[in-house]
């Protein structure tokens, strides 16, 4: 489960970033009890799309410079959670070293690095927050 996570510049990815650790431990809660995984696996595959859409969208509006490497950093994680949707919903030991071990230590350096840096352009800019 995570706790807490890094906040970065702009508080509307802030909020995003809290509503996807809430259904992220929803779905680490349904693999820890081996209940709801799909349920709840669809759940977090659509919010972190919405997630990564809602960035990327904003990168493009106001001409991020770095935005292709976030993009795709966006798309190559996307990709790993469609395969798995895919193929390995069943397999809870895969599961729990994909989201402990992978993508909880991905979240948070991805917030920590690249998010930071995009929401610091986006504080800089005065980006609106509503």
């Amino acid at each position: 489960m995570i706790n807490e996570i890094s906040k970065v510049a702009y508080e509307p990815m802030n909020q995003i970033h809290e509503n996807e650790v809430k259904v992220l431990n929803e779905l680490l809660e349904a693999i820890e009890n081996n209940q709801n995984i799909k349920e709840k696996f669809e759940l977090f595959l659509d919010d972190v799309k919405n997630h990564f859409n809602f960035e990327q969208n904003l990168m493009e509006k106001y001409n991020f410079f770095a935005k292709l490497p976030h993009k795709m950093e966006h798309d190559r994680i996307v990709r790993e959670l469609e395969e798995i949707k895919r193929s390995r919903l069943d397999d809870i030991d895969f599961l729990k070293e994909y989201f402990y071990k992978h993508f909880i230590p991905w979240l948070d350096n991805h917030i920590k690095t690249m998010d930071t840096v995009t929401a610091g352009y986006f504080d800089m800019i005065n980006v609106p927050t509503n």
